[in-house]
């Protein structure tokens, strides 16, 4: 039987002992976004993971890509998106999750079309 949460602990384990590589992208969004190193440290070490998307199913990426859910300085939560490689784990974007998008709990997709 197939256990998703299982394998994102598993996954939660790699991503903060593999190498880690910061694509271009990553870094402009932390920049524009004024999102710190130390926030991104924090959401690594800490955050959980709450999507998983199959290979090439997120871009022209041909490895599985997850999405972190951690907290930067004081409440501000954030979501890293970070590509799975059998020997690094690339930093692909990093932003503040919008309500408009996320439900409450900002680890869930509201559905398109739900009438509020």
């Amino acid at each position: 039987m197939y256990h998703e949460r299982e394998r994102w602990r598993r996954e939660e384990a790699y991503i903060r002992r593999t190498r880690i590589v910061f694509s271009g992208h990553f870094r402009e969004r932390m920049r524009t976004r004024g999102i710190t190193l130390q926030e991104i440290a924090r959401v690594i070490e800490t955050g959980e993971i709450i999507q998983g998307h199959a290979p090439w199913t997120y871009g022209n990426n041909p490895n599985p890509v997850r999405v972190v859910m951690g907290h930067g300085e004081g409440d501000r939560v954030l979501h890293v998106v970070v590509a799975l490689r059998k020997d690094a784990v690339v930093l692909v974007t990093v932003y503040e999750p919008d309500p408009e998008i996320w439900e409450d709990d900002l680890k869930t997709l509201k559905l398109r079309g739900k009438k509020e």
